[in-house]
């Protein structure tokens, strides 16, 4: 079979393929603590961006959780991301980038 590239690949499965799709939900459940979607797809050998598709299919299959974890840098306070309130408003309050978590889930049965 192809890659995503038109070359041969050896492990018998298409960047987009069922087979990939396995191995990257795999590749998730055998992770390292803190290895992410980045690493995840160098280890297989994909696009990031590919990976991340694979990944949005296994999240709608309720295979893997997908988190969102951010806050308001409310002038750079500890507490803001723990849901402090006491800014008067929001003028001062800056969104900050999203920490994506994606997790497995084990099926019940």
């Amino acid at each position: 079979m192809n890659g995503i590239d038109g070359t041969e690949r050896t492990d018998g499965a298409t960047a987009t393929g069922p087979g990939m799709l396995r191995r990257l939900l795999r590749a998730f459940e055998e992770a390292a603590p803190g290895e992410g979607l980045a690493q995840i797809a160098d280890r297989l050998g994909i696009d990031r961006t590919e990976a991340a598709d694979l990944a949005a299919y296994w999240v709608r299959k309720g295979r893997l959780r997908r988190e969102e974890i951010a806050a308001v840098d409310c002038s750079g306070c500890f507490f803001a991301s723990r849901g402090c309130t006491t800014c008067p408003d929001d003028s001062t309050a800056v969104p900050r980038p999203t920490l994506v978590a994606l997790t497995p889930v084990r099926p019940r049965g």
